[in-house]
């Protein structure tokens, strides 16, 4: 049987978490910068409070730029109970919840801070070559 990798093995890092007091713009610049569809929104403590997506924004975003409105909040329109998984969870276990709920995104969290986060990307690309090493070994 194949090694199982857990989560912590293809986990990204998250160079600059959201925080809810910031701008909305600022927010937005972040989001795209980090080439991800959302981002994780912490406290100081660097403790999860809620999640910030690419969806969230875009429609905030139309009005505010429509009406040059800049008073919105990441607090504002984050989820404030997103899913997160431990650096333990299975990549295996992941990619099965992935396939029945929405999230793309989830961070890695552990004792309530903010380890890094996990893709749909990652765990298509680590079971992709899961499969590639079956066909080898057949």
């Amino acid at each position: 049987m194949l090694h199982q990798k857990q989560v912590r093995d293809l986990m990204l890092p998250v160079a600059h978490p959201l925080k809810g007091q910031m701008a909305l713009s600022e927010a937005v610049e972040l989001i795209l910068m980090s080439g991800q569809l959302g981002l994780p929104v912490v406290d100081d403590r660097r403790a999860v409070i809620g999640f910030l997506s690419e969806h969230d924004c875009l429609r905030y975003l139309v009005s505010s730029s429509y009406y040059c409105d800049s008073r919105i909040q990441v607090s504002d329109i984050m989820h404030q109970e997103p899913l997160c998984v431990a650096p333990g969870d299975s990549v295996v276990d992941l990619a099965q919840q992935m396939s029945q709920s929405k999230p793309k995104n989830y961070p890695v969290v552990e004792q309530g801070r903010l380890l890094g986060m996990i893709t749909r990307r990652q765990i298509m690309m680590e079971l992709n070559r899961m499969l590639r090493e079956c066909k080898v070994a057949i």
